[in-house]
């Protein structure tokens, strides 16, 4: 496992953000979080991939938007990357630098699909968890872009579903994967995956966590290899998430709300 990271450049300043206080978004404070974040994935032991900064490009720290990467579930399949294509056309200057140095670190028959237009597609809008892929259908990610993303994860032997999501960014912000059968999101997050069908996260085999609608910000978790990195002011969610048995890292992440992120958002994985 790889952990791709950036850093907030100064054009941060100006990320896309629909938080009624973005106009408070600090850069220094941000790059202060992002070192403490990046120092707290090492400390878990988790290898990084520090790319720079970009200076002109407000929101290149939210990696995870540039492609989704994909290792087979069935023995001897290929990885395949995704490579996305963002909604705000201003955001695809970002994808080529996170693809090409993810395609530096992974093994030569790696499969590449690229979303063409008119699809669209960001990774925020993807939650992986055990076989299965949900796939938001949001104001980011449409239904072409959703359909190259789930014939490649077909391909595979993941089964997706395409989940609408029409009251929030992506379908991270208000749920993610814990575990491969444990998901934890509000139950706006958990109605964005009943939409799909029984099977996306059926009660006898998906264990639900359930948060308030005023930690919304606690259902966007990186879960990596049994430690939990959270925003540190959703005290629900860190109770839940010990009580599983998994290490929890409460962080300071708020100048990355201001600009409707959180820690998925900030990393890529490449298996």
């Amino acid at each position: 496992m790889l952990v791709i990271v950036r850093p907030p450049g100064p054009a941060f300043r100006d990320a896309i953000s629909n938080h009624p206080d973005r106009r408070h978004l600090d850069v220094s404070q941000a790059r202060v979080q992002h070192a403490a974040f990046c120092a707290a994935l090492e400390d878990a032991g988790l290898p990084l991939l520090r790319m720079p900064e970009e200076l002109d490009l407000p929101d290149a720290t939210f990696v995870s938007d540039s492609l989704i990467v994909l290792a087979p579930t069935l023995p001897d399949g290929p990885l395949v990357v995704v490579v996305a294509r963002p909604a705000v056309v201003s955001r695809r200057l970002e994808v080529d630098s996170v693809f090409c140095a993810a395609l530096a670190c992974l093994p030569p028959d790696t499969q590449v699909v690229p979303v063409e237009d008119p699809g669209t597609l960001e990774g925020g809008d993807v939650v992986v968890y055990g076989d299965r892929i949900a796939i938001g259908l949001s104001g980011r990610t449409n239904v072409l872009g959703a359909r190259v993303l789930a014939d490649a994860a077909r391909s595979l032997g993941y089964r997706p579903l395409l989940c609408p999501v029409a009251d929030r960014l992506h379908l991270a912000t208000a749920v993610t994967a814990l575990a491969p059968d444990t998901l934890i999101g509000t139950a706006a997050g958990f109605a964005s995956l009943d939409a799909a069908g029984p099977d996306a996260a059926p009660g006898g085999e998906i264990r639900r966590l359930l948060l308030p609608d005023d930690e919304l910000l606690g259902a966007n978790v990186l879960a990596l290899g049994g430690h939990a990195f959270l925003d540190s002011r959703n005290p629900t969610a860190s109770r839940l998430i010990r009580e599983i048995g998994m290490t929890v890292h409460e962080l300071e992440l708020d100048e990355f709300a201001l600009a409707d992120g959180g820690p998925t958002c900030l990393v890529n994985i490449l298996p």
